[in-house]
Parts: C-alpha cells; sequence; structure tokens
C-alpha cells in the first residue's frame, strides 16, 4: 500500500543560512509568525519546541487539545506531536527548536528525558511564567538572540547551554507547581521511562510483556506502577498511544482507513477498526465524517 505521510516540517524549512540551521533555531516569535505563513494549518515537527508568549491571546492545539495563550504561556512540544494555533494580530514572544542531536552534543539523552516537559501524561504541555521567574528565562532568549544574530566562536556550545539553562528554570518553575513526595517522585520517573518506551515501540510492540520485560519488571510491578501514576493499565496506555497516533493520520493524512491501519503495522484493517471503536466508541470513518461536518 502506498502511504502518504503527515506533512513534518524539519528546521531547516525556516532557516538554512544561519549557524547549524539543521539541529537549531531561534526567534522572536512576531517575526516567526509573519515570516512561515504556513505554520498556520497543523503539522509535525522532527524536533523539540519551546514557545514562550509575552503578549497576544488566541488558542494553541496540540494532538486535539485545545489550550489558552495569553501573555506568560509556555508549551513543550516533542517531535512528531501535531499542533496549530489560532492567534491574535499583536502576538509575541519567543520560539526555539532543537534537535536531539543538537542537545546530546554535550549533555545526555537521560538528562532532556529526566526535565520530564516534553512526553508525559502527568501534565499538560503548558506551564505559565511571571514575576521574577519570567525575568529570569526572558533574559536567556535575549541572550539566545544576541548570539544567533552574531555568531561567533563556540556560539553553538553556548546555545546548547542557553537551551539547557532554560529548562532547568522551567522544570524548576514546574517543581513548584507539582511537589511530590519522594515516593511518587520515584513512580513518576519510572513512569516516564515507560512513556518513552512506548512511543519509541508502539507501532511494533503492542503487548504488554514487552514493555515489562523492557523496564525490568514484572507484569504485575508494571500495572501497579502505571495505575499508581494515572489510572490505567499498561493495555490501555498502549490503546491511547496507538489511537493518538490513528486521530493524527484520520485528521492530517490523505489516507484512507486500509492505509492509516497499515502506517500503524495493522495487518488486518477490520482489527484496528474494532480496537479504534472499543477506544473511542466512533469507528475510524465516522470520526473522519464528524470533523469533516466540524469544518464544513
Amino acid at each position: 500500500m502506498p502511504k502518504i505521510p503527515l506533512p513534518i516540517f524539519h528546521i531547516p524549512d525556516f532557516e538554512s543560512d544561519r549557524l547549524d540551521s539543521s539541529h537549531f533555531y531561534y526567534s522572536g516569535l512576531k517575526n516567526h509568525l509573519a515570516k512561515h505563513q504556513f505554520i498556520q494549518k497543523p503539522h509535525k515537527h522532527d524536533f523539540y519546541i519551546i514557545v514562550v508568549f509575552t503578549q497576544g491571546k488566541g488558542s494553541h492545539t496540540i494532538d486535539f487539545k485545545s489550550f489558552t495563550v495569553e501573555p506568560g504561556s509556555v508549551f513543550f512540544l516533542s517531535p512528531g506531536q501535531v499542533h496549530s494555533w489560532d492567534l491574535s494580530a499583536e502576538s509575541d514572544g519567543h520560539i526555539l527548536f532543537f534537535s536531539a542531536d543538537f542537545y546530546t552534543a554535550i549533555f545526555s539523552r537521560k538528562r532532556l528525558n529526566d526535565y520530564s516537559l516534553f512526553t508525559s501524561s502527568l501534565e499538560f504541555p503548558r506551564l505559565e511564567i511571571n514575576g521574577s521567574e519570567a525575568y529570569e528565562i526572558l533574559y536567556i532568549f535575549d541572550k539566545a538572540h544576541q548570539e544567533t544574530q552574531n555568531p561567533t566562536w563556540a556560539s553553538m556550545d553556548l546555545l546548547r547551554n542557553f537551551t539547557d539553562t532554560l529548562l532547568i528554570y522551567f522544570y524548576r518553575h514546574k517543581g513548584k507547581k507539582t511537589s511530590f513526595s519522594h515516593e511518587e517522585k520515584l513512580v513518576y520517573d519510572q513512569f516516564e521511562k515507560f512513556e518513552i518506551l512506548v512511543d519509541n515501540y508502539f507501532k511494533k510492540h503492542r503487548e504488554a510483556s514487552f514493555y515489562a520485560e523492557k523496564m525490568k519488571l514484572s507484569m504485575k510491578q508494571l500495572n501497579g506502577l502505571c495505575k499508581k501514576a494515572v489510572g490505567k493499565t499498561i493495555s490501555q496506555l498502549i490503546l491511547d498511544r496507538v489511537v493518538l497516533e490513528a486521530k493524527r493520520l484520520l485528521t492530517h493524512a490523505d489516507l484512507n482507513i486500509s492505509q492509516v491501519a497499515y502506517e500503524l503495522e495493522f495487518d488486518d484493517p477490520s482489527y484496528f477498526t474494532r480496537l479504534f471503536k472499543k477506544k473511542t466508541r466512533v469507528t475510524p470513518e465516522q470520526f473522519r465524517r464528524q470533523l469533516e461536518s466540524h469544518s464544513a
């Protein structure tokens, strides 16, 4: 079956003539919005995104959830997420892209995962900053802006450090909003490792035992972990991830139902349809028709 992929943008699509454009991008948000009109429509990226709003209002839709935008709103997007926004004309702020390779040239992938800002069912991908914390964060963005405008020796290393410093500030701020006990923190740290595994393997492996083995836990232990973290079983969480990707494809890709099933590595499209309906209470065809009726 031919596969028609969902639109995926890469960092060089936004800027290709400054610094290492395949791995890092920074812009003032107003300039970014004016320069890249194509980002108004839903799309994916293959990199991490941090967006901070300093003025304006509107809505930001990330994987079928809509969030209010206002001054002080911060959003974190991981590779593969689908998003779009509807913003007022005066909207401004800062937007920063970076690839995993860019970050891991100095820092570990574990460090990036441990910040738990980009991939987690435990949190919304949004923070609010204000006061002195906002001042410190905006200062780092201003330093990143200066470095991208006038790159010189070791600019990329400085930008990596600025990126990590921003993540530290955001993680610290998030910690104030969500204070966990030591035991809860251990549970959530393990759960986030499970989430990363599911995100990496959900197409090929939908059996719970695969993830228990990868986590070096028994099925009972992993199920207990998932229930304690978010109140769902391993199988429910794997199905959630499959259905999320199916919704992305049904909404934004020009694929028929069988092609969506094959894209998700189902051998039997009818089995995919049954699973989708079990989760959403509608068939893939009905889900797509509902979308079309809302947009008409």
